[in-house]
């Protein structure tokens, strides 16, 4: 007769343990078992590419008042020029046309923001400190 425990050892990374189970027919010469376990993962998204991302404007700028009322005269003006243009169209060109107006100024005056590459040190010392922080909730 041996004694038989049936215990097994997993990170807390996967919690999602559905069944677990000892197959005694595989005997080695040992007194260990094999075990079989069922998990369940959750499969997480892709990530996007960094070229892929929308980009985003330097709204930053706007806090100068001289680049906000540079941005309001550019629009005005390009919407009047969009009212006359284009009286009798579908809803769909309209929607095109005041969204291309508003992309456009927006990248010729504001532009796109600066995206700051962190070094590695950063990067590693904030996942550690993200990771210590998920473990101290669970």
């Amino acid at each position: 007769m041996e004694n038989q425990t049936d215990n097994i050892a997993i990170s807390k990374r996967f919690r999602s343990l559905l069944d677990v189970r000892n197959k005694r027919g595989a005997d080695r010469g040992s007194d260990h078992h094999l075990m079989i376990a069922n998990f369940r993962f959750k499969i997480l998204a892709a990530r996007k590419k960094f070229e892929t991302r929308r980009k985003k404007y330097n709204v930053q700028k706007l806090r100068k008042p001289s680049i906000r009322e540079e941005l309001k005269l550019e629009l005005k003006n390009r919407f009047s020029i969009l009212s006359t243009q284009n009286e009798e169209t579908d809803i769909e060109a309209s929607w095109k046309a005041i969204k291309n107006v508003y992309i456009e100024t927006s990248e010729k005056i504001l532009g796109f923001r600066k995206i700051n590459k962190r070094n590695g040190f950063q990067r590693r010392h904030a996942k550690k400190q993200i990771r210590g922080n998920w473990q101290k909730k669970m």
